[in-house]
């Protein structure tokens, strides 16, 4: 009998866990550990019928799909929905329900899943789930952790690659004005002293704090700092994530986004027939990228859940390259509101593979 690996050990352990459960529960585990499989282990163990998968991306459909192509499990039975689209089903009568990436439902569709998740078999899934997201989840749908397998031990146990992560700074741009007359630097200071004057009279703040993390995102500086780094990997592959199609646009390699009009750049990419990439609002789940092992970021924002799901993007283990190292450079301001950001952010992620430049 052929001997299985540690990741086939995992997965039908995660599954018999969830089977001797009460099958109200969510299984964190890390990323590229394979939780669509894990999905078919149970589905075969319960031998449910009606099942009901919901999801936050199209993309995260087709890695289900595949997986019941590999696993030849009979699909005839499951229901697919995005999350935005739950409301639709909640007349229907069913099995088993899975929320994968529950991570990342909204307030809207946690209310939508109350009603719908009750005297229900649920299976949550995420590969990256805060502290306050686990809190919310188990306050607002009684839906606890069962099982927690980290992006830690995965790497211990050659599941996924190991990493190394480094920040570098630069400064806003203070030379083009490109704010009416004003630099990005005295834009974002601008907004900022308005900010902390309305905080002070206990006024609202949120557009003018959107204002400024649009700076941010269209910062000529940290762009500028992406380019400079794609010369200098010109011979690898590299995916960059950004904040705006415009900056993708701009960083004179292949881009895609909601706005590309060549639907064919992204799998060309993926696939391996282009060596970088530029997105923007895409490919942080339910995508593997083949022989990829660096990544830049040249945008995030505070959710350590989607930081976490871009960085992990470049760990997928490739079996003939054991050795891999997945490197991750991540573009920061030396502003104090971004580097706060960042440190909510990389806080799943273990502080001595970090280093700031």
């Amino acid at each position: 009998m052929e001997k299985l690996s540690i990741r086939d050990q995992r997965q039908r352990e995660f599954a018999h866990e969830y089977v001797n459960s009460d099958r109200f529960n969510i299984l964190h585990l890390a990323p590229r550990t394979g939780k669509c499989r894990v999905g078919v282990f149970i589905f075969n163990a319960l031998h449910v019928k009606n099942i009901l998968i919901a999801y936050p991306d199209e993309k995260i459909r087709k890695s289900w799909e595949d997986e019941f192509k590999i696993c030849n499990y009979p699909s005839d039975g499951i229901v697919f929905t995005t999350y935005l689209s739950l409301r639709k089903h909640t007349e229907e009568d069913y099995d088993l329900i899975v929320a994968d990436e529950c991570h990342l439902m909204s307030e809207n569709q946690i209310s939508v899943a109350q009603e719908m998740f009750r005297n229900k078999q649920v299976l949550g899934l995420s590969g990256t789930l805060s502290k306050e997201t686990r809190k919310v989840l188990l306050q607002s749908l009684q839906l606890p952790v069962l099982v927690n397998y980290p992006i830690e031990q995965a790497i211990k146990e050659g599941v996924i690659a190991d990493y190394e992560i480094s920040v570098v700074k630069v400064p806003l741009d203070n030379r083009i004005k490109q704010y009416k007359g004003k630099t990005e630097k005295q834009k974002f200071d601008n907004i900022s002293w308005v900010i902390e004057k309305l905080v002070n009279e206990e006024k609202d703040t949120f557009f003018l704090r959107l204002q400024r993390m649009r700076i941010i995102q269209n910062s000529v500086a940290k762009k500028n700092k992406t380019i400079s780094l794609l010369k200098e990997y010109n011979d690898q592959r590299v995916l960059v994530f950004c904040g705006l199609t415009k900056i993708a646009d701009d960083l004179g390699i292949p881009s895609y986004h909601s706005k590309s009009t060549d639907k064919e750049t992204f799998n060309s990419f993926v696939n391996g027939e282009i060596n970088q990439l530029a997105v923007c609002k895409i490919g942080s789940t339910g995508i593997t990228f083949s022989s990829l092992s660096r990544v830049i970021i040249n945008f995030f924002d505070s959710s350590s859940e989607n930081l976490t799901q871009r960085i992990i993007r470049c760990m997928n283990m490739d079996y003939d390259n054991p050795e891999k190292m997945s490197k991750i450079t991540i573009i920061s301001s030396t502003e104090e509101t971004e580097l706060k950001w960042l440190k909510k952010a990389i806080s799943m992620f273990n502080k001595e593979k970090i280093t700031y430049i």
